[in-house]
């Protein structure tokens, strides 16, 4: 009989065990809209590390997108808690899981994307540039020329961050050419740190949002950015799914700002 109460107070334990493990995973899971946002008195971001999207200068905490959502979350009166990511596919686990609220770094609007995340209001229209670095020989002659076709780009590599959101753009491009383009994903790495490896010799090739290329030319002069790769796109933010109420109020107070003399303030701050 003993036995028996053993068992059954064992058996009772895990069940338990299982009930609680359940409610905490789901609770984790859950996705906070507005309404849970606003009762938190926080807003969870995930922002690249690059000059318009987050970085430290000395003390001071700076970028283009970072002092926009910064701008969102004071009208709401909420706290602002960023991240930095530079991987999208931990950008879209991360909403997913309820971890955060918006990935606050420009996201080409495509229909892949458009079945994981929900874009808000664009910010730009731009596109994708190859980086390739100008090469002079030892008499210090004129920089080489650098490739201005596509096809030149056959049985070459290129050089992206991890899961970057173009990938699927230079995959189209092999297919465009009939030929492979070999990409290499590096991880914990941003736009503007492969740039900078390009300009330093590291890499041969990379991709980067042209709009962002022309602020890294003035930055790494010995860099080209001519060759412009596939069409152009509409860059946002993105919020989970099942966040329409946020997704709502972030495209409207993104609707009153992009224009406004706020706005422009801190657009020529960084372009």
């Amino acid at each position: 009989m003993n036995k028996r109460k053993q068992i059954g107070l064992v058996f009772t334990a895990l069940l338990l065990f299982c009930g609680i493990f359940l409610f905490v995973h789901n609770k984790k899971k859950q996705v906070h809209d507005l309404p849970s946002i606003l009762n938190s008195n926080r807003l969870s971001v995930l922002i690249d590390s690059s000059c318009v999207g987050f970085s430290k200068n000395g003390d001071k905490v700076v970028g283009f997108q970072y002092e926009i959502v910064k701008a969102f979350a004071d009208t709401l009166g909420l706290e602002l808690v960023v991240s930095q990511q530079n991987d999208f596919r931990n950008c879209i686990t991360g909403i997913k899981n309820g971890d955060y609220d918006i990935v606050a770094s420009f996201i080409p609007n495509t229909t892949e994307i458009q079945k994981e995340l929900l874009l808000t209001h664009p910010f730009f229209i731009s596109k994708q540039v190859l980086v390739q670095r100008l090469i002079k020989d030892k008499d210090q002659m004129p920089a080489i020329a650098p490739i201005n076709k596509h096809l030149l780009l056959a049985k070459d590599t290129i050089f992206i961050p991890s899961h970057s959101p173009f990938k699927s753009r230079l995959d189209h491009l092999s297919n465009e050419i009939a030929d492979t383009i070999f990409l290499i994903e590096l991880k914990n790495k941003s736009q503007e740190q492969m740039v900078q490896m390009v300009a330093n010799g590291t890499l041969k090739y990379t991709i980067c949002d042209e709009k962002l290329a022309r602020i890294l030319c003035l930055k790494y002069p010995n860099i080209d950015i001519s060759l412009p790769i596939g069409f152009s796109h509409t860059l946002c933010w993105g919020v989970s799914l099942q966040s329409v109420q946020l997704l709502e109020e972030l495209n409207a107070f993104l609707k009153g700002f992009i224009g406004s003399s706020d706005y422009w303030e801190i657009y020529r701050k960084y372009y």
